[in-house]
């Protein structure tokens, strides 16, 4: 649990704001170890946050807590202890979680945040015309849409408009009538329409797209408009149901909502006209206030009509939207999110989004071209040609003589055979299961080498981070030597304090006076099983004459347990001895606990005097100062062993 606690504590901070490891002045020397000033700027400014002012005050106390540690490492060193297979394994496993978390922060889920919150900053308007495809289709069928939407967008530059090609051929039901066009959206999109948002943002007014793929098949874009985003805003509502059918429902929704309308330029009370003729059930009752809410939320001219007011306290004339009349009252404008607020909102769920996905690929793209990637197409064309429609099943299993050749590399060492490929498709058996029998063999086998190339692309750059990011060089040093130190401290310090049983006798004979018991009171406390207020008069005189046993004795009798008892030692102070005197037979008022039909009274039952602890009583505190004077002996002997050097010029040139 110790050591759970101890690299807990080493690894709170995944990123931190350190200075490049490039700061490689010499701070000091332990032994052999040189400690640079990139070194202990990382680890300073880390485990003291907000605090690490660089003040003379603090540099010398974690120079010292530093120097400790280094000591301690050293001597793990020279033990051998990193060459412990158990130990190296552990420090494996760290690295593989810690690598999977700082990978995907820095490469994928950082630059997904900064993006939302830049592109938060516009709405676009935008149209579009949809094809229609299962995302799990043939390619065939998905070549088929792209070809029919370029085939329009040959069409827009013969004469044809884009609102008379989405009316006559969008499979987009809801926009196909209004010249597919979306009205104005924002950042971030639902999950499956990141392609749509990338075009949308990089295209300029008036321009077109060319096909793009969404969870719902293939569209051609065309941006109709970018303005300052509106953000969000908070408005409350008085709102009149009306029936658009019925003219004379209309008319008098009307009256009423301008005789309301009057009553409010002349100063009436909006909450209160709301909680009277508002036919929002939801808002009536709490002033008409509706959540802040962003664009494409409500109805177009409520959205319009709300965002056109200025001033907080501002109010509308009465709207007319799909649903009804509303006058609107604006209440403020939330502050835009922050980066921080926006990953707090979406770090959960955005790794389920197809914009991590995204993200993933050009990553994945990235690596590939900073690592001489190397892949034999052939060699996978031959695997697929030896393939049946057995590949589908869970059943398959890789042909014994598929071969060793190289299929793909990373850098210089890292190959990747056809039979590993192989082995994988294997395990994926889930995946594999999914495909459309339909689906051609070699498009099958092309989507799950894309998942073994990242992968592997994955185990790359992971095994090349502390080339890449001096910060996560310094965290698995960290983390390292934290494993060294702990399992050094524990053979020289707390093993020997608990298994040398002479030095800890000796150590408690001469520091006995330092454990003492301080004076004790022993309370009795009584619950007595009623409410009768007599009946607990007579209890309590009984008990503050006699024993508890013989109380016990003289009221529970024929079976009848009217009396519980039990006892505590506490020292003075505690909560225990509230309603007491700190003196023997003090008793207490009797309180009444009329629900459960019991009464609680207590008794000061003995003092007993301050006295020394036995070593078998006091054994938690002696071992732990045992292992204090222990350790600091240890400390000595390593001065002594691997001298410590400080450079003063460096060290004066940290301080501020």
């Amino acid at each position: 649990m110790l050591k759970q606690l101890i690299l807990t504590a080493l690894a709170t901070i995944l990123i931190v704001n350190v200075q490049a490891q490039s700061d490689s002045d010499v701070l000091m020397t332990v032994g052999d170890d040189k400690v640079t000033v990139g070194e202990f700027r990382y680890i300073y400014e880390k485990n003291n946050g907000k605090t690490a002012d660089y003040s003379k005050e603090s540099l010398e106390e974690y120079v010292d807590l530093y120097t400790k540690f280094k000591l301690k490492v050293a001597k793990a060193r020279d033990m051998k202890l990193d060459t412990i297979v158990s130990l190296q394994q552990e420090l494996d496993g760290y690295r593989t979680q810690l690598a999977n978390s700082f990978l995907t922060d820095r490469e994928v889920m950082d630059k997904l945040m900064e993006e939302i919150v830049e592109r938060k900053k516009q709405d676009v308007r935008v149209s579009h015309i949809l094809v229609k495809v299962n995302a799990r289709g043939a390619n065939n069928l998905k070549e088929n849409a792209r070809k029919k939407l370029l085939n329009f967008k040959q069409q827009l530059t013969e004469g044809k408009t884009f609102e008379e090609l989405a009316k006559s051929y969008s499979d987009d039901k809801n926009t196909k009538d209004r010249g597919g066009d979306l009205g104005f959206i924002t950042a971030s999109l639902p999950d499956g329409f990141y392609e749509l948002e990338n075009v949308m943002y990089n295209l300029d007014v008036n321009e077109v797209s060319d096909p793009i793929e969404t969870k719902l098949g293939f569209h051609i874009v065309k941006v109709t408009g970018k303005r300052e985003a509106r953000g969000k805003i908070e408005v409350s509502h008085i709102f009149k149901k009306v029936d658009k059918i019925k003219k004379g429902n209309i008319n008098a929704a009307k009256k009423s909502m301008d005789s309301i309308y009057v009553a409010l330029q002349s100063g009436a009370s909006f909450e209160k006209l709301a909680s009277e003729h508002s036919d929002d059930k939801t808002t009536k009752n709490k002033g008409g206030v509706l959540p802040a809410f962003g664009i494409a939320v409500y109805d177009s001219q409520f959205e319009n009509a709300a965002f056109g007011l200025k001033n907080a306290g501002d109010i509308t004339a009465p709207v007319l939207t799909s649903v009804g009349y509303h006058i609107i009252k604006k209440i403020g404008t939330p502050e835009p999110q922050t980066l921080a607020e926006i990953k707090l909102q979406f770090k959960d769920k955005i790794v389920r989004y197809d914009r991590y996905e995204s993200a993933q690929k050009a990553m994945i793209e990235k690596v590939k071209k900073t690592s001489q990637f190397r892949e034999k197409k052939n060699t996978l064309a031959r695997f697929t040609k030896t393939l049946d429609e057995s590949f589908y099943s869970y059943k398959w299993q890789p042909a014994s003589s598929i071969g060793d050749d190289i299929l793909l590399s990373f850098g210089p060492n890292q190959d990747e055979s056809i039979r590993d490929f192989a082995n994988y498709a294997k395990k994926q058996t889930r995946l594999r299961s999914q495909f459309d029998k339909s689906k051609p063999l070699n498009e099958a086998v092309e989507d799950l080498y894309e998942e073994f190339v990242k992968e592997k692309a994955y185990a790359f750059e992971q095994a090349n981070l502390e080339n890449k990011y001096p910060e996560f060089k310094s965290l698995m040093r960290e983390y390292q030597e934290g494993i060294l130190l702990f399992e050094a401290t524990k053979i020289n310090v707390w093993d020997k304090a608990n298994s040398d049983t002479v030095g800890l006798y000796n150590f408690y004979e001469q520091n006995k006076s330092k454990y003492i018991f301080e004076e004790q009171a022993t309370i009795g406390k009584y619950i007595v099983n009623t409410n009768d207020e007599k009946q607990v008069k007579k209890i309590m005189k009984c008990a503050k004459k006699h024993d508890s046993e013989k109380t016990l004795k003289r009221f529970n009798k024929n079976g009848v347990q009217m009396l519980e008892y039990t006892e505590t030692s506490v020292e003075p102070g505690s909560k225990e001895l509230v309603g007491l005197d700190f003196k023997k037979k003090s008793i207490s008022q009797p309180v009444y606990d009329k629900n459960n039909k019991k009464t609680l009274f207590k008794k000061v039952v003995k003092i007993s005097p301050s006295r020394r602890k036995s070593l078998k009583e006091a054994r938690g505190y002696v071992v732990a100062d045992y292992q204090d004077q222990l350790e600091s002996q240890w400390i000595t002997a390593l001065k002594k062993k691997y001298p410590v050097k400080l450079n003063d010029a460096v060290y004066k040139a940290l301080k501020k």
